[in-house]
């Protein structure tokens, strides 16, 4: 039996930072493009960004062992400052910066959705939203991108791919956009007559784009690591069956001819497709990150 030093805590780290990070994307995107009307997309974005983040960092320090190395990255204790602990930031360190990346899109993201919340009562809330959104959005968009040069940083043949980041930022956000549809499709089952099914279409559709730009990203990420033991271990051999049925039939093919279609006609059946699409996006870095490791 092979030992992989990084298992599924890892894959679900790289999956839920990724994911709370891409529903803050959507939210944030969605307040400023279209204000009050997309309303109800931004707010539940809002609520739900930060904690598939928490989540992540939670499954770095079980990966890690000791809670304590995961503050190690954080804080450092010198003797100039007689054993005080003080911040540090590991220029050059993959983990650092990916460790100070999600606690600032985390801090950042339980504030967004605080002064969302304040959105409502207090029209001063609305302004300082989207400033906040603003600053944010960059910071949400590296924690995307952290996902993927985390692994990518490597010697491994399958993982030093230059389109690996691409590929999980593209991931995220099409997983991101389907954890709203998901959950306002659950609101809609129990308020039929409210108007929130309105938006789950236009989710739908929208990621039906996103789908195709990813699907081409994905191709291409095949296309270049394809002389690599461990490419073709995860599209055939190994993951094969995983692969091309549950990532890309169901996880992408699928709901891009739903969205095509102008969206699933009843709330259940977005729930499914957004599901499968979360999905998709959780095996497709567990098959990469295990993949990579596999000794062939």
């Amino acid at each position: 039996m092979e030992h992989y030093n990084w298992g599924i805590p890892v894959a679900l780290d790289l999956f839920a930072a990724g994911l709370g990070a891409a529903v803050f994307m959507v939210a944030v995107v969605a307040d400023l493009a279209g204000g009050r009307k997309y309303r109800r997309i931004s707010t539940t974005g809002a609520l739900i960004a930060p904690w598939p983040a928490i989540l992540g960092v939670l499954l770095l320090v079980i990966d890690l062992g000791k809670p304590g190395r995961f503050w190690e990255m954080i804080l450092k204790r010198s003797h100039e400052t007689l054993g005080v602990e003080s911040l540090m930031f590991k220029i050059g360190s993959t983990m650092s910066t990916g460790t100070w990346l999600l606690t600032i899109f985390i801090l950042g993201s339980l504030l967004y959705l605080v002064i969302t919340l304040l959105a409502y009562p207090f029209k001063w809330a609305e302004t300082l939203k989207k400033v906040l959104g603003v600053v944010g959005l960059p910071f949400a968009l590296l924690v995307t991108v952290y996902t993927g040069i985390l692994i990518s940083a490597t010697s491994n043949l399958l993982w030093n791919n230059w389109l690996l980041p691409l590929v999980f930022v593209s991931s995220a956000i099409v997983t991101g956009i389907a954890a709203v549809a998901f959950i306002l499709a659950v609101l809609q089952v129990f308020k039929p007559e409210s108007k929130i099914g309105s938006d789950v279409p236009r989710l739908e559709i929208m990621n039906s784009r996103l789908i195709v730009f990813q699907l081409l990203i994905v191709i291409l990420f095949i296309i270049v690591g394809i002389g690599s033991a461990q490419m073709k271990a995860v599209i055939g051999s190994a993951f094969g069956l995983l692969w091309w049925i549950g990532i890309i039939g169901l996880g992408l093919v699928v709901p891009l001819l739903v969205g095509f279609k102008g969206g699933a006609k009843s709330p259940q059946i977005s729930m499914l497709i957004s599901v499968l699409v979360l999905l998709g996006g959780f095996f497709l870095r567990y098959a990469i990150l295990i993949g990579g490791q596999m000794h062939i």
